[in-house]
């Protein structure tokens, strides 16, 4: 039997939760009987630190579960439960990355997702700072974005030479034109290999990589796929991979073609979710030899010349920046009293 188009489909019960006088409700509160003062204060202390740490527990909540192997397929049927997109799920899932001893009381669920993004040992730091501070999320947002534009490595400001091995982790959410008209082309040996990393939702976008690729003098040849073991949950599957493309100009084959590298690499990814493992530069060294340049790196690698910021230039005006749309998508979950669109 078919569900008519334009019925909903049946939602569970919601049971109430029950606290002395006081009955919670999925759309309210019922009190019965005639709570004491200190009843009454009790109820509302649990209420408000309900609203201010329940995106704590969902995010560990949601981190134990992806972590359960042996939940692996009916974890969707948990995550389809909490009701929310799964941009917003991701984005809470960001927080659980941060051990809850390094977590501060002392400010937002919002903030804590906002430093999710940064560098593992200076976390705490931005945490702290916003609590003394006594910035709002957005202000601390604002304080990273103008710390990461500050934050220039030694030699990165230009960029000289001609490099036979490329390494890129681009910040994809910047303009396509902007990454063309980066000069790689002019510092690519005639033979040269480029391994870029590449999202799989813009993997076929038009334009998109291919025209990065393109611009920069290089032409696709083959790649490795990262699995990461523990799932994300898109529109369509539960995503757990990205690619790492290998593309050529002139000849360009291996330099140490035995052992082959399997096109496969499991591993978890570090704390800082973004961080692509040292393990792929450790592949790119065996089977290559230099020299060697990082584009976009966080930290300079010995023995590899860095070029380009990760966030050089942020999204056209039009667009939100990454942060913007990262607040609100926590802001959907986390507390809303507007009115429908």
């Amino acid at each position: 039997m078919t569900m008519a188009k334009g019925i909903a489909k049946k939602q569970p019960v919601e049971q109430p939760i029950q606290i002395g006088c006081f009955t919670l409700l999925p759309c309210g509160l019922e009190i019965t009987g005639s709570p004491s003062w200190g009843e009454y204060m009790g109820a509302g202390d649990f209420i408000k630190r309900a609203h201010a740490r329940s995106g704590f527990w969902l995010a560990d909540w949601l981190r134990y579960g992806e972590d359960r192997a042996d939940w692996s397929e009916k974890l969707s049927q948990a995550t389809d439960a909490t009701g929310l997109e799964e941009s917003t799920l991701k984005n809470i899932r960001t927080v659980a990355q941060i051990p809850i001893d390094q977590r501060r009381a002392g400010v937002s669920f919002g903030h804590h997702a906002e430093v999710a993004s940064v560098p593992v040992p200076v976390r705490a730091e931005w945490l702290e700072k916003a609590e003394t501070e006594g910035w709002s999320q957005r202000e601390l947002r604002n304080e990273i974005r103008a710390s990461k534009r500050r934050r220039i490595i030694s030699g990165q400001a230009r960029l000289e030479g001609q490099y036979r091995v490329i390494y890129a982790d681009p910040p994809w959410s910047q303009r396509y034109s902007d990454l063309c008209a980066m000069p790689i082309a002019a510092h690519a040996a005639p033979d040269a290999v480029l391994l870029i990393w590449v999202w799989p939702s813009i993997l076929l976008a038009n334009p998109g990589p291919r025209e990065v690729i393109e611009a920069w003098g290089f032409t696709h040849k083959s790649g490795f796929v990262w699995d990461k073991v523990r799932s994300s949950f898109n529109n369509y599957v539960a995503l757990r991979h990205e690619h790492l493309l290998i593309c050529t100009r002139g000849v360009c084959l291996p330099d140490h073609p035995t052992p082959k590298m399997d096109s496969v690499v499991t591993e978890r990814p570090q704390e800082y979710e973004s961080a692509k493992p040292e393990s792929f530069r450790k592949m790119i060294e065996k089977m290559y030899d230099g020299p060697y340049l990082e584009l976009f790196a966080s930290t300079r690698a010995e023995g590899w010349a860095v070029y380009g910021e990760a966030q050089a230039e942020e999204p056209t005006p039009e667009e939100p920046t990454p942060e913007e749309k990262h607040e609100q998508d926590v802001a959907e979950w986390e507390s809303w009293d507007g009115r429908p669109p």
